[in-house]
């Protein structure tokens, strides 16, 4: 019996007993054989005759250092050799395992169904090839140089659990490598393929170990309705299991970016998940020595002979057919290249299921001239769907079918290779009506929240506005509040009054706003008088607005909070010291947080003083700052020393303020942590990177945070993108604020391209600062976010600047 076909113990033992009979072995023969062996791991190997004896009568699974003084007795040498004995005894000791529901062993799984990508056809194989390769449904797989190390991480998955990660744009090889790893390491363990993201999460209610988890193409289980969360992969790892991935790089920067200021944070979990990720990178070309090992292999499938005779794209891709993709959209007839690049552009704002028939019918006249749409031929539609799934070299078509039954197709799917190829191509270009009109009625429930987004951040609010509601409708929370955002944009009063009246409390926020920036006092004091805490808020700061002192006053005294905190900064934006002081004496706090700024607007030093020394800490803050103001480093110095930390920290501003490096290095010494930070700030502003160093060194965090501020100010730009590659975020960020500083737009757009949500952010806004109009629009279209938001800054700008060079030609001419 061949070793590999081995699955039961007696197979097993049998065999094993059949290899030492080969090699004329008794049992005592091979027990002596055994200790002649070298010493393994300090011990001398032994195997005596009453455990060979165990092993051949199959008594129970011997252990596995057994095994190998077997083999190595007979002859058997190397980790190589030994590994097909060592799967049998894996084999057999597992047998028992049940299998997961839908589950396969990984030796069994085939290629094309994990999504591994066809390959071209170019006719028959030459005569002298192999006959076996004749009809191969894949090519010979050329060996990769990265695959010791992808196999050796899933090797140390296997011991304990793992998530392995491949990154690559599409066909470059990672599906393919990555099915070879598993199969080579673990050919024995189950494998389960779940079709979708709630398979998924079932099977993590109760994983079963020494199963690999198959998620080719991660993003589409991470932007499946409700994601997968981080805590069933750290589950599934805990037991044991080895979860395998694959995803466009992209797809990774984007998820793992952290977030804008005060943006929303829609990737959290995903950010999470992908830290648990042992992530591995595909190039998108092939090394010298793999094309070396690709020409080894050249006169066994003429597939690979035509890659690597085609010099104008990669080997990988031209494998997958990828560049005929790409020709067959371009150079497509007008109907069919109107319904792929209506496809294309429905991926692109977030349709991931099927296309269906009639949205393609409804969206591909956005793409054609009056002529073509008056003038259609009568089957346009199904010749052009024709087109677009013709298969180019027996591998792929721009558009794949999808099956609903036997002989029907649900919809249409875009091939990976082709929608990226247009992320980057079509990424500035606007969605024409059709389209956006065609999605709202035809597309699949799980795409909606997609679409809807992309919809508000593109915008067009009535598309956004329908699909929210369809949501809302469906009691979508999130999208209810998108829902009032939009509605709250558009100023529309009416409808969100209607939704706040129902109990939605973010509508009321937004209502109440709405009616304050309208001065609509009487409707914001009749919501307020109806418990609307919101519209007391908003009516609070109307009525300061309007400087409307006894309103406030009198709503204060009937307990309205806002109306106090209000009351008591007009009182002090009046100067009114004797009302603020009668009503902080009375036991308002808000009074007693301004009345110390104006006591310290007005100079009133000794009044500040005998509230701070009675224990009002804003008394002792606007203190410290008067007499910092004042320069009376002495009375701080005496107040600092006096445990005032206030007094403390103004301290240290003046004397950065005064170049005291030796003082505030003592101060530093001495423990105090703002002296530390300061001096840290001082030394970078002089550009003194020895000091830094030296702090630095002695473990100063300050000074080495500030040093590396410093050498990105200093431009010092190959260091820092060197250690963001490798992996340092705080690095990223520094080099994202460097190359905004500097005005650099293409390199902060080639960031965001990739899915840096920061870089993004400082994109739009570096835009919007320089008022250029245009390149902001196209990020509109580009669905990047907070560019809508900054548009109309960006558009007042360039009014600004209009007018102000209107005014030097008039003053020219005057």
């Amino acid at each position: 019996m061949e070793v590999g076909e081995i699955t039961t113990l007696d197979q097993l033992a049998t065999t094993l007993d059949q290899l030492r009979l080969d090699h004329g072995f008794s049992l005592r023969a091979l027990s002596s054989a055994a200790r002649k062996l070298p010493a393994q791991d300090g011990r001398q190997r032994t195997l005596p005759s009453s455990t060979a004896s165990d092993v051949i009568n199959a008594k129970s699974v011997p252990q596995q250092e057994t095994v190998v003084t077997w083999l190595a007795a007979c002859g058997v040498l190397g980790e190589e050799a030994q590994r097909p004995w060592l799967q049998a005894l894996d084999r057999v000791a597992n047998s028992h395992q049940l299998r997961p529901p839908g589950a396969v062993r990984v030796r069994d799984a085939r290629a094309r169904v994990l999504g591994v990508h066809s390959a071209i056809q170019v006719g028959q194989p030459a005569s002298d090839a192999p006959a076996e390769s004749k009809q191969n449904e894949l090519p010979p797989y050329v060996p990769r140089d990265f695959d010791a190390d992808l196999r050796t991480k899933i090797t140390f998955a296997g011991q304990q659990g793992g998530f392995v990660l491949v990154t690559g744009d599409s066909s470059v090889g990672k599906t393919r490598a990555l099915f070879e790893a598993v199969q080579a390491v673990l050919p024995d363990w189950w494998l389960l393929h779940p079709g979708e993201a709630d398979v998924l999460r079932e099977f993590a209610r109760e994983p079963t170990r020494r199963t690999v988890v198959w998620l080719d193409e991660l993003q589409d289980y991470l932007d499946f309705h409700g994601g997968v969360p981080a805590g069933d992969v750290r589950s599934m790892i805990e037991a044991g299991v080895v979860l395998v991935a694959t995803c466009w790089p992209g797809e990774r920067t984007k998820r793992v970016a952290l977030p804008a200021d005060r943006e929303l944070d829609p990737y959290a979990n995903d950010r999470r998940l992908l830290a648990l990720a042992d992530i591995m990178t595909v190039p998108d070309t092939l090394s010298t020595d793999e094309l070396r090992r690709a020409e080894n292999l050249a006169h066994t499938d003429p597939r690979i002979r035509v890659a690597l005779d085609t010099p104008d794209a990669g080997f990988t891709q031209v494998m997958a057919a990828g560049p005929e993709l790409i020709r067959h959209w371009e150079h497509a007839p007008p109907y069919a290249k109107a319904v792929i690049t209506a496809a294309l552009d429905a991926r692109r704002v977030g349709a991931h299921a099927p296309l269906t028939r009639d949205y393609l019918e409804a969206a591909a006249p956005g793409y054609l001239t009056n002529r073509q749409k008056a003038t259609p031929p009568p089957r346009w539609l199904d010749d052009a769907l024709e087109y677009a799934t013709e298969l180019l070299h027996g591998a792929t078509a721009t558009l794949c079918p999808v099956a609903a039954s036997l002989g029907t197709i649900t919809g249409y799917l875009v091939a990976d290779y082709l929608h990226q190829h247009a992320l980057r191509a079509r990424r500035t270009e606007h969605l024409p009506d059709t389209v956006w009109h065609a999605l709202t009625r035809h597309h699949h429930p799980d795409d909606t929240d997609r679409i809807a987004d992309n919809a508000s951040r593109r915008g067009r609010d009535h598309e956004a506005l329908t699909l929210y509601q369809r949501l809302t409708d469906n009691g979508d929370t999130n999208a209810a509040r998108r829902l009032t955002e939009l509605l709250a944009r558009q100023g529309k009063v009416e409808q969100l009054r209607k939704r706040a009246d129902n109990g939605d409390t973010n509508a009321a926020a937004h209502v109440a706003e709405l009616l304050a920036r309208q001065g609509k006092v009487e409707q914001l004091r009749k919501r307020a008088e109806g418990d609307d805490k919101h519209a007391a808020r908003r009516l609070a700061g109307l009525l300061a607005r309007q400087g409307k002192v006894e309103q406030l006053r009198e709503r204060a005294d009937n307990g309205d909070n806002h109306a106090a905190a209000h009351l008591a900064d007009l009182l002090a934006r009046q100067g009114k010291v004797e009302q603020l002081r009668e009503r902080a004496d009375n036991g308002d706090n808000h009074a007693a947080r301004r009345l110390p700024g104006l006591l310290a607007e007005q100079g009133n030093v000794e009044e500040l003083r005998e509230r701070a020394d009675n224990g009002d800490n804003n008394a002792a803050l606007w203190l410290a700052d008067l007499l910092a103001q004042q320069g009376k480093v002495e009375q701080l110095r005496e107040r600092a020393d006096n445990d005032d930390s206030f007094a403390r920290a103004r301290l240290v501003n003046l004397l950065v303020e005064q170049g005291e490096v030796q003082q505030l290095g003592e101060r530093a010494d001495n423990d105090d942590k703002h002296a530390a930070q300061q001096l840290a700030g001082l030394l970078a502003r002089q550009g003194n990177v020895e000091q830094l160093r030296e702090r630095a060194d002695k473990g100063d965090r300050f000074a080495a945070s500030r040093l590396e501020n410093l050498l990105a100010d200093q431009a010092i730009e190959e260091q820092l993108r060197e250690r963001a590659e490798s992996g340092d975020t705080h690095a990223a960020w520094q080099l994202i604020d460097w190359l905004a500083r500097q005005g650099n737009v293409e390199q902060l757009r080639e960031r965001a391209d990739k899915g840096d949500r920061f870089a993004a952010s400082r994109l739009v806004n570096l835009l919007a600062d320089q008022g250029l109009v245009e390149p902001l629009k196209q990020e509109v279209a580009a669905g990047t976010p907070g560019a809508l938001a900054v548009l109309p800054t960006a558009l007042s700008r360039l009014d600004l600047r209009d007018t102000s060079s209107m005014s030097h030609v008039n003053r020219r001419d005057k």
